[in-house]
């Protein structure tokens, strides 16, 4: 009696269990079902829509794709994912611990007016309180992921030129981690769009990626950067009521007015329009009386933002010259240097030797003076290559003033306050074009009077380089060697003249296998029959991108016998300044 019980209760455990597996059959074929159903009404929904094309056809001619083009073979492989899965949120890449701790702000807070120090694109009491308010999950009306965008690119920032320079490339490689965390959210905050956050923190970045080599990707995050702020509506005259707060009012100003700076200086450099295409801007200059921190820095930037305003003008003679227009120009840009004060007012140096140790500037005020030089040698250049003949005397002027701009400018690196690897960087474009000038100007004329002073000029910048290199630990051998290329050729081009005139010849000077002469008269057509600007030269020789003087600029180095990078970066530009010897590449083709 006991095994037949036994016997029944386990035929009924059996049965039990065989109704659990049908009934889990019958869901996976309802599963199933609802798949091919999907994917049915998918087909249907696709064949509709490529029947009802008329801008395609198939060989038919009956509009209808063949099933096995590539297009309809996709959709099929679609309908069999869950809708869940197609339409998932993105997600953020994390590259390292993502979450600031107590030392990373601790940084910000000791070293961020050092990274403004040239841009003060944020309002540093803004910041601060900001810090203080990172503990909490969620700011109302803001997005996280701005705030990581923007203070992990700041750190990096701070750690680039705070390092010394015979530690940088070890020290790199920590600030490239923070920055790779910080372009993680770009894809973000390009969705976010209108969110003012979102275009602080790519400005961030573009300050940071200026600190490279890259000139390239430093373009893309300025050009995002600025169409974020017209979103936004930075660009609109705002009235007051509609601003939360006084500093929210400052910020605003400050974070247009720097990206406008940005984008014309970037512009005369490379010879790209800028993004700021109307000159009409609505946007009041900043008035340093009512900027937040009321120093030297908030002057220099109001005065900058007017320089930038002129730059904007003169980065059209570029493509239109025009003799009376260069004149206007000329007149307002003296016009703005008279209105400076007298402690930051450009004095037109032209003996670096003429200064002392403890006469530095402030980075501010030094590249003010660098971009003032600039902008009257983009002015002048253009009329100043056209030889014509019943313009002898104002073509004469022009290439004086051309010519004093590039002796001020190389001076004026002596009053550099640092000599930080990557803040130097960023700086040494404008003595580069100022070299190139001068190396044009002497091989065109190599018998003019002040030819000797010029000459002196070059080779104190190479031994300006040489002392970097070997006393202070900065990779510039590439540079110093280019320069040192430009001092023998326009050396050789004087000697040359002096032999013409009976005087002996130094055969050290020469350029080897050069001595003909024929590489300086080579030169000078280049440089001033061709060449729109030696600062367009001068960034292909230290960047990426490219612009109307690239192939000229590889000419000149192939002249010169200076070798072009295979990755696409100028011969001046040495690894360490390259993102992706820090992994900032994609391993498809080894550029970032």
């Amino acid at each position: 009696m006991a095994d037949h019980t036994s016997s029944v209760s386990q035929a009924r455990k059996t049965r039990g269990r065989s109704k659990q597996r049908i009934a889990a059959l019958e869901n996976r074929l309802a599963a199933l079902e609802s798949k091919l159903r999907q994917h049915e009404a998918g087909q249907d929904v696709l064949d509709k829509s490529l029947d009802s094309s008329n801008v395609l056809s198939g060989t038919d001619g009956s509009g209808r794709f063949p099933p096995s083009l590539p297009l309809t073979q996709l959709f099929k492989r679609f309908t069999l994912w869950q809708q869940e899965t197609l339409t998932k949120p993105l997600d953020i890449i994390r590259f390292s611990p993502f979450t600031l701790e107590a030392p990373e702000m601790r940084v910000i807070e000791l070293y961020f007016c050092d990274v403004c120090e040239e841009l003060p694109f944020l309002k540093t009491h803004w910041l601060l309180n900001r810090l203080e308010r990172t503990s909490r999950a969620n700011v109302a009306g803001v997005s996280d992921a701005w705030w990581q965008g923007l203070a992990h690119a700041i750190i990096a920032s701070v750690m680039h030129i705070k390092t010394v320079n015979s530690s940088f490339r070890d020290v790199a490689i920590y600030s490239w981690t923070f920055f790779r965390n910080a372009y993680a959210v770009l894809p973000e905050l390009i969705i976010q769009g209108d969110n003012l956050g979102a275009a602080q923190a790519v400005m961030a970045m573009a300050m940071f990626m200026r600190l490279s080599a890259d000139s390239r990707t430093t373009a893309h995050l300025v050009s995002m950067a600025i169409r974020m702020q017209l979103l936004v509506g930075l660009h609109i005259e705002t009235i007051s009521e509609s601003i939360l707060s006084t500093d929210e009012e400052e910020n605003r100003a400050r974070l247009f007015w720097a990206a406008y700076m940005l984008d014309m200086e970037m512009s005369l450099n490379t010879g790209h329009p800028p993004v700021h295409a109307n000159q009409n801007i609505a946007v009041a200059l900043p008035d340093h009386s009512r900027l937040g921190d009321g120093n030297q820095r908030d002057t220099v930037f109001r005065f900058r933002s007017e320089l930038a305003r002129i730059q904007q003008r003169v980065s059209t003679l570029l493509t239109t010259p025009n003799e009376p227009y260069i004149l206007d120009l000329e007149s307002e840009l003296e016009a703005w240097s008279l209105r400076l004060p007298l402690e930051i007012r450009p004095n037109w140096p032209d003996d670096p030797r003429s200064f002392r140790t403890d006469q530095a500037m402030d980075v501010s005020v030094a590249m003010l003076h660098f971009a003032y030089y600039n902008s009257l040698s983009t002015a002048c250049w253009e009329s100043s290559s056209q030889a014509i003949e019943s313009l002898e005397r104002r073509t004469s002027r022009h290439k004086s003033v051309a010519r004093a701009a590039a002796r001020a400018t190389i001076s004026t690196l002596s009053r550099f306050p640092t000599h930080t690897f990557a803040e130097l960087w960023k700086a040494l474009y404008y003595p580069v074009s100022a070299s190139i000038v001068l190396l044009a100007v002497v091989c065109k004329e190599p018998a003019h009077s002040q030819a000797p002073d010029d000459l002196a000029l070059l080779s104190w910048f190479v031994r300006y380089l040489d002392r970097l290199v070997r006393d202070e630990g900065c990779d510039l051998r590439k540079m110093r060697d280019g320069i040192s290329a430009f001092e023998k050729v326009a050396a050789h081009a004087v000697n040359t003249a002096r032999r013409n005139s009976n005087e002996p010849v130094d055969p050290a000077l020469w350029p080897i296998g050069q001595a003909s002469g024929q590489t300086g008269r080579d030169v000078a057509t280049l440089l001033t029959c061709t060449t729109y600007h030696p600062m367009h030269v001068a960034q292909s020789f230290m960047g990426n991108l490219l612009n109307r003087d690239t192939c000229n600029a590889k000419r000149l180095a192939e002249l010169l016998g200076l070798s072009w990078d295979e990755s696409g970066y100028g011969p001046f530009v040495p690894e360490l300044l390259m993102p992706a010897t820090y992994g900032f590449a994609f391993a498809s083709n080894g550029q970032a």
